[in-house]
């Protein structure tokens, strides 16, 4: 603003006019005064601002959150260092005064612009701060946490902040300026690589929501099996099952492989794939009195009923090369699959499939397929087991045993190696004794 034209101009008041000419003396003191007053009209309009704008954004964080100490003084800064700009803005705009040097104007003008920038820097920062603490009380915040992401979104902002200082103290384009970094981002590229690669995955790790606090995770490379505790921008805390802590790059969970279980708690079963190993010397067909006698399984009677009626109808008028009979391992398969789907701590509405996989040298395995509705490690671990006791228990009476490599004394019978011991020989079988048992499922118990 020009003093002389406005002392000239018919507009201005008269008051006015004679208080600036009794200054005519001293130029300088008026142009001081002027930019005072400027400064406080900012001043004075930036606190009515501050106070408008904390009313609307407390207004709106108390419907969406609580206001914590920390949200609230973030909050006030926020606002604080954004309506701080105004009384730059009226000192910018009114710095060209009569008399001064030019070199004056430049440098007032040059820290004018940088307050500036640091202000709404401030204010920037602050924002994202409070929008962090903000998030941190929703629902999911512990599990999806994105510390990583803000502190980035602040980097971002200050060394955007940076070069727009830099480009207004030196009178050039951000654009130019930015083409003339291109070696020195080369160099930091190579320096900084190993931040940059965390950088990107703690990025991607975020955005598709791979791990969460919380999560249960399994690597077997970093030998990594337990709960993740922790997500930084450059590690991932895991607290394994035997109280050891783990801490990963997060570019492991990008570039290796690794299984997280919390689809499975999530979907409520968990499984189990176990198979129990049966020796073939023992598989055989069963004749009436061996079917007649599986016939006190309250499971198996129907089952067996209506097998009798399809294979007697089948061999009926056929020789005895090309009849059908029933095998002892089929009516276990059988059990097996009909005990599973009346047990309650089984899922039915998941695939559930007891099934003979290929034989080989330590005999066949039967696998037992299913889920279970328990997904905490020792519940689920107990229920496992009771199958697995159970199956193990009764499958004497369908004349099977197991295979193992035994240490006990060995006998011959006839042409084959067998072991000494009512376990593994059949002298006399064991005849059932079905109930149902408390839980809903059948035991069988041996006389």
């Amino acid at each position: 603003m020009f003093f002389s034209k406005l002392l000239q101009s018919e507009d201005t008041a008269d008051w006015i006019k004679q208080t600036f000419s009794s200054f005519s003396s001293y130029p300088y003191l008026v142009d001081i005064i002027v930019l005072l007053l400027a400064f406080a009209i900012g001043a004075v309009l930036s606190l009515l601002l501050f106070f408008l704008l904390h009313r609307i954004l407390l207004r709106f964080y108390r419907r969406h959150c609580e206001m914590s100490p920390e949200l609230l003084q973030c909050i006030r800064k926020m606002i604080f260092s954004f309506v701080s700009c105004l009384p730059i803005l009226s000192v910018v705009y009114n710095v060209w005064v009569d008399g001064v040097h030019e070199w004056i104007v430049i440098l007032i003008l040059k820290l004018m612009e940088g307050m500036l920038i640091f202000c709404l820097t401030l204010a920037l920062t602050y924002g994202i701060r409070s929008f962090g603490l903000w998030y941190k009380q929703q629902k999911n915040s512990e599990q999806r946490p994105i510390d990583g992401l803000l502190t980035i979104s602040i980097l971002f902002v200050w060394a955007g902040a940076i070069i727009v200082f830099v480009s207004f103290m030196l009178n050039r384009s951000p654009i130019y300026l930015l083409s003339g970094l291109g070696a020195i981002a080369g160099i930091l590229l190579l320096l900084c690589q190993q931040t940059l690669l965390s950088l990107v995955a703690s990025v991607q790790v975020n955005a598709d929501h791979l791990v969460e606090i919380g999560d249960w995770i399994s690597m077997e490379s970093n030998c990594v099996d337990g709960v993740v505790e922790e997500i930084t921008l450059h590690t991932v805390k895991v607290r394994n099952w035997d109280m050891t802590l783990v801490c990963l790059p997060v570019c492991d969970l990008v570039n290796k492989p690794f299984v997280n279980y919390t689809a499975m708690e999530k979907k409520g079963g968990r499984r189990i794939k176990t198979s129990i190993l049966i020796d073939q010397r023992s598989i055989r067909f069963l004749n009436k009195k061996e079917v007649g006698t599986l016939k006190g399984f309250d499971i198996l009677k129907k089952y067996l009923d209506g097998k009798e009626e399809e294979i007697t109808n089948y061999n009926s008028g056929r020789s005895q090369f090309n009849t059908r009979h029933l095998t002892n391992l089929g009516t276990f398969r059988i059990y097996a699959q009909y005990f599973l789907s009346h047990n309650p701590n089984i899922r039915t509405d998941l695939p559930l499939v007891v099934r003979e996989l290929e034989p080989s040298s330590s005999g066949v395995p039967l696998e037992i397929y299913c889920f279970t509705k328990e997904t905490s490690w020792i519940p689920y671990e107990k229920v496992q087991s009771d199958i697995m006791e159970h199956l193990l228990a009764v499958l004497p009476n369908f004349r099977l045993r197991v295979f193992q490599y035994c240490s006990d004394i060995q006998q011959k019978i006839g042409n084959q190696v067998d072991v000494v011991g009512g376990a593994f020989r059949f002298d006399q079988l064991i005849s059932p004794d079905v109930n149902e048992s408390s839980a809903g499922g059948f035991v069988a118990s041996g006389q």
